[in-house]
């Protein structure tokens, strides 16, 4: 079966399912935003450890930062980072589901986003698998997928393969002037050891 690069995954869990195809998500796997557990919906690995900053939502039972992980370095193969990556202001009911809720400027997410992607690093043995979005915020696009991207190398990563999940048209928020092209896809980055 071909799996490609962008198409109209129905939701995470579609998208998840064709990753470990490629042998992405092999022997151990750690979910380190957990949330509801949307990846896992259709298909889960075998060893799974899965964790979340809400100690409600967290399978393990405690708070788990993905800053600061309780795990030996390189103890899994995969570890899995869908941070709270939105940028705008525009309130959505989905905001709390993906840890949005809260209005943070573009920067300190970007911040948080390396941080994670820094920590992430040090606990896969082989692959880190980042959930982010190119979008418009302050008027400006944002280029997660390349600002993330080019901070990877510094932590040992280079970037292995790309998933893109085409979604739905989202409406121009009223009173706003549009200028620039609207992303219509989030992105899945795959990214590598360097030592691999």
């Amino acid at each position: 079966m071909t799996v490609f690069t962008a198409t109209r995954w129905q939701d995470n869990g579609a998208l998840i399912e064709d990753v470990p195809r490629l042998g992405y998500l092999d022997k151990r796997v750690l979910d380190s935003t957990y949330g509801y557990g949307a990846f896992w919906s259709r298909w889960r690995p075998i060893d799974l450890v899965a964790c979340d900053l809400d100690p409600a939502k967290s399978p393990i039972g405690y708070s788990v930062d993905f800053r600061a992980l309780p795990f030996d370095d390189q103890s899994v193969n995969t570890v899995g980072l869908a941070p709270p990556y939105k940028l705008n202001r525009t309130p959505s009911d989905v905001d709390e589901r993906y840890g949005v809720h809260v209005p943070t400027r573009w920067r300190e997410r970007h911040e948080l986003i390396r941080a994670g992607i820094t920590e992430c690093s040090r606990g896969a043995s082989n692959y880190l698998l980042l959930k982010c979005m190119d979008q418009v915020c302050s008027g400006r696009k944002r280029w997660q997928t390349i600002e993330f991207t080019t901070h990877a190398p510094t932590v040992g990563l280079r970037l292995e393969d790309r998933f893109d999940k085409l979604v739905t048209r989202r409406p121009q928020p009223e009173g706003r002037r549009l200028v620039h092209t609207q992303g219509n896809y989030s992105s899945l980055l795959v990214f590598r050891k360097r030592n691999r």
